[in-house]
């Protein structure tokens, strides 16, 4: 058969010294003849003699006989390869040359050999001045091959040799990795991996250098500074001061970070259009289709291409187009981007922020949106608006992104949508001129001309219709007032009635005098409206009337199936045949809306034409059936005990929509909140409704919800509740609305209001119909007190609880509430009794689905710690930690390692603590203020136990800060005495 070169052998020296004939692994033996192999693998192909693999196996302690024992290695590994030669001595890779001994397997594949290849690419690449998204694939690339320590358990100097040179060169890889992570700025983790480097290997420039970096990227100035001179002592000589060029040792970036350098930062925008992540970048395409009758704007197509032809410059390139509604503001703003998308091949992102809305959507909630088509996870989008703004410009970076914000309100609105980067642009709509708008370019959209407006009328309608008719259809766009919205509206009448005349409906709009145009423009709109609207059946009049009763942007097909109390079939063609007439819009499938105009013309039809009992019917349907779905949300995502899912008892007659899993459970509510939010308002705003399905609805907002940016709206929705239940005299929703209110409150670390809104609610819960609010407001009661350090009371408040859910049969209630009060009771000395209680929890919550398992785990964790068991509270809290990490269940994912590494620095186990105090503060950041002031003072801990005062001081010093700023008193004391120490 032949020698084949070693085609089809695989050896592996990064890690463990293995190799494969195909899919077949191979036995190597022995420590000793694994040795052998691996000084002829390195060789690659040329001959080693026997003494020179004497001195690489065996060093100064070599055998007896030293050439047998060689050839005894060389014996066993030739049987070894006997999966590969089969029956043919030719193909036997391992032969004998004069002296010594080679493997001839030149097709064979060696990782060592894959990996080098990748290193010099790196280097060429780097030459070439390649995009560093470019370069860093390939070091992740080369990264991936490493399964171990090089040659593990392979014994001589050969060996220790080969060892030392493969890990220094995966050290000043992964250094250069880093370096490019913190140049692009894209990673959250970098300074937990860049700190346990750091310590892992003291004395490294690069890796002090990229550390303090990396630190002074995430707003850790101080602590930035104290890496360095707590590193100072460790480092080579050489770099301890800056020399010229020496611009990113550690005493350069000292010095730097000093002077605030902004090249420190991730850098925002580039000459040349930046190279896509590899892993995490999505190239955005929102922009809505483009009008196939697009007519007339060319001076203004002209000047705004030629504006965003500008991207790439000194700064963003921002465009503010305004006029009045109705004047095709949207439609040219859509035809340009789609025009000169090509000059933006990172993506184009498009909102609408209904400006015209009374309350349009925060900035916060678009730019959530933004960040997942970017490809930001759910779990990393920060609460606060000011964080996703930062790192939706940090996403932008060095990108070339055409951004269109459509129906803008003020400046305000928009600006924390806009971009960093010198790449990217953006186009505005709004009917207000943005006058504040820095740097914008400003222009402003009249009505058509005449002959424009005529030639969008003859499109739409068709050539012959218009011939054959051209004094009416002139009359026709001079009373639309020129206005494309008007134009099009009657347009798509006639071209849906052939049978009607254009001199009928130019008479219809003589006689009606429905287009007299207004200064803001609504009349002349009003009257396009009527014209299309008095032309319905009675059946879409009637949908299209009572669409507009909830005050959402888009209502999804079961709501409108529901409020139209028709099936989702019957519904789905009534709203497709608005669509075709433009009166609605379908932003998404299965999902429809109104523009801003026609909806508050619908409005006020519904009122003219529908009685207030039919108003009130379709709102009741909207709720009902908003909170049975919510309740299956509930149940899909968190198995919650059937006591949780209705705290007042509140009877729906809807089955609601099935929920198949716990994420489809969370994408509907959050798609949903708008729509949940107009139906709570429409039960606060109809007496005939009653209150506790509004707050019921509310309270299900936030269970279900995960993401904490929408806190603070749940929180103003419980409020406008209570409002309305006091009015009314109606005690169970405004104990339910306070208690709901006083959780969210509680959640964004405003503790004194909570505990305000929570009392108020445990004062209201006087009967039966209330028992399942007062348990669960008590244990949020205690919850506040342990927070503050009294655990007396928080142990008092969560028994009780525990007793109610216990009464009330709620076994996963029961057992969070003994898990408060295990910790509490713990902290007052009731050892005995505080583990029984955290076991028993612990027990109570395994059945009830992941999230709870997770809970009982880490609520026990806490406790065994307190009672003196750490090993057993340690696997505790590293088992949940992993279990809500899977889940996604960020604050508590945080909680748990937080734990952890208290346990860790408790032990003297510093590395180990500081790791994982690293691990999860970036969550804490995003979660919780109290989770990442006690992170910092468990790292300030750690790092003081490793010799680096400096950066120990750093992080206690921040942790004080924050849990001043947050009015905890008892842990700001320790942290102070922690520093005078």
């Amino acid at each position: 058969m032949g020698d084949m070169g070693g085609a089809g052998l695989r050896f592996g020296l990064l890690g463990p010294l293995r190799a494969w004939y195909g899919e077949q692994e191979l036995e190597l033996g022995r420590p000793q003849q694994r040795a052998v192999l691996a000084v002829l693998l390195e060789a690659a192909g040329r001959a080693v003699a026997v003494p020179v693999l004497v001195e690489g196996v065996w060093g100064g302690a070599a055998p007896a006989d030293p050439r047998k024992a060689v050839q005894l290695a060389v014996s066993r590994l030739r049987t070894a390869f006997r999966p590969y030669t089969g029956d043919d001595p030719e193909r036997m890779p391992l032969v004998r040359i004069g002296d010594g001994y080679a493997l001839k397997a030149p097709r064979a594949e060696v990782d060592t050999a894959d990996w080098e290849a990748l290193l010099a690419e790196t280097g060429r690449l780097h030459e070439q001045q390649a995009p560093p998204r470019e370069v860093r694939e390939v070091l992740h690339r080369a990264q991936r091959l490493w399964v171990g320590e090089p040659l593990a358990g392979l014994p001589g100097p050969h060996a220790e040799a080969v060892r030392a040179r493969l890990t220094e060169q995966r050290i000043q890889a992964k250094e250069t990795q880093l370096e490019l992570d913190a140049d692009l700025g894209d990673r959250t983790d970098l300074t937990a991996e860049a700190a346990a480097l750091a310590l892992e290997h003291p004395g490294r420039p690069r890796l002090t250098a990229v550390l303090m970096r990396a630190l002074y990227q995430a707003g850790r100035k101080t602590e930035a500074l104290a890496v360095y001179e707590d590193a100072r002592a460790t480092l080579p000589e050489a770099p301890r001061t800056a020399r010229p060029g020496d611009a990113d040792g550690p005493a350069a970036v000292q010095l730097r970070i000093l002077r605030e350098d902004a090249s420190l930062l991730p850098a925002t925008a580039s000459a040349t259009p930046a190279e896509p992540a590899a892993e995490t970048w999505q190239a955005p395409d929102q922009l809505p289709s483009d009008l196939p009758d697009f007519t007339g704007r060319a001076e203004e197509v002209e000047a705004l291409t030629d504006r965003l032809a500008d991207a790439g410059g000194r700064a963003v390139v921002v465009s503010a187009l305004d006029g009045m509604g109705g004047v095709g503001k949207t439609t040219l703003a859509v035809h340009v981007a789609r025009m000169v998308r090509d000059r933006f091949p990172d993506g184009q992102l498009f909102a609408d922020l209904r400006g015209a809305d009374r309350t349009p959507p925060d900035p916060g909630t678009v730019l959530a949106g933004f960040l997942r088509a970017l490809g930001v996870a759910p779990a990393e989008i920060p609460p606060d608006t000011g964080e996703r703004s930062a790192l939706y410009r940090s996403a932008l970076a060095g990108r070339r992104v055409l951004v269109v914000l459509d129906n803008a309100a003020t400046p305000g609105h928009v600006e924390p949508l806009l971009p960093g980067s010198a790449g990217c642009a953006v186009l505005i709509t709004s009917r207000h001129r943005l006058a504040g708008l820095a740097g914008a370019h400003q222009l402003r959209l009249d009505t058509l001309p005449p002959d424009q407006a005529l030639e969008l009328l003859t499109r739409i309608v068709g050539a012959g219709r218009v011939a054959a008719e051209p004094e009416a259809a002139e009359e026709i766009v001079r009373a639309c007032g020129l206005l494309p919205l008007a134009v099009r509206i009657v347009a798509s009448r006639l071209a849906a009635d052939p049978a009607l005349t254009l001199a009928v409906l130019a008479e219809g709009l003589r006689r009606e005098h429905r287009l007299a145009e207004l200064s803001d423009g609504q009349r002349t709109v009003e009257a396009s409206f009527a014209l299309s609207y008095h032309r319905l059946d009675a059946e879409l009049a009637r949908a299209f009337r009572l669409l507009a009763l909830p005050d959402a942007p888009d209502i999804p097909l079961p709501c409108a199936a529901v409020l139209l109390d028709r099936t989702e079939a019957e519904t789905d063609e009534l709203l497709e045949t608005l669509v075709d007439l433009n009166l609605l819009h379908s932003p998404r499938f299965g999902s429809y809306g109104f523009h801003d105009l026609v909806r508050a013309y619908a409005r006020g039809r519904l009122a003219a034409e529908d009685d207030a009992a039919d108003r009130t019917a379709a709102a009741d349907r909207l709720v009902d059936f908003c909170l049975a779905t919510a309740r299956n949300a509930d149940l899909a995502a968190r198995k919650a005990d059937p006591v949780e899912l209705s705290l007042l008892g509140a009877p729906v007659n809807s089955p609601g929509r099935a929920i198949a899993d716990g994420a489809e459970a969370v994408r509907w509510m959050r798609e949903q909140a708008e729509v949940h939010a107009a139906a709570i308002a429409l039960s606060c705003a109809d007496p005939t409704l009653p209150l506790d399905r509004a707050a019921e609805l509310t309270d299900r907002m936030g269970a279900v919800l995960p993401d904490r940016a929408r806190t603070t709206v749940i929180a103003d929705l419980a409020e406008r509740v209570g409002r309305e239940a006091e009015a009314r005299g109606d005690h169970g929703p405004l104990a339910l609305a306070g208690y709901v209110r006083g959780c969210m409150l509680w959640h964004v670390n405003r503790y004194a209001e909570s505990q305000e809104a929570i009392r108020r609610a445990v004062e209201l819960c006087t009967s039966p119909a209330t028992e399942r609010v007062l348990a669960k407001s008590l244990l949020t009661l205690g919850g506040n007190a342990r927070i503050h350090g009294r655990y007396a009371e928080a142990a008092e408040h969560a028994g009780r609880a525990a007793q109610l859910f216990h009464r009330l049969g709620a076994e996963r209630s029961e057992g969070s509430a003994l898990g408060e009060f295990a910790f509490s009771a713990a902290q007052t000395g009731r050892l005995d009794e505080a583990r029984d209680a955290a076991e028993r929890g612990a027990r109570l919550m395994r059945g009830s689905g992941p999230v709870s398992a997770a809970t009982g785990r880490y609520y026990l964790a806490r406790v065994l710690r307190l009672c003196g068991d750490p090993e057993a509270a340690l696997d505790h809290a590293v088992g949940a930690r992993e279990e809500f990490a899977a889940l996604q269940v960020t604050v508590f994912a945080a909680a748990a390692g937080d734990l952890a590494a208290r346990i860790h620095a408790e032990a003297g186990r510093w590395l180990l603590a500081v790791d994982a105090a690293e691990a999860v503060l970036p969550l804490a950041r995003r979660t919780s203020a109290a989770l990442e002031a006690a992170l910092l003072r468990t790292l300030g801990t750690a790092l003081d136990g490793l010799g680096r005062p400096r950066q120990a001081r750093a992080c206690l010093t921040d942790s004080l800060e924050v849990y001043e700023r947050l009015g905890l008193a008892e842990e700001s004391a320790q942290v102070r005495a922690a520093l005078k120490r």
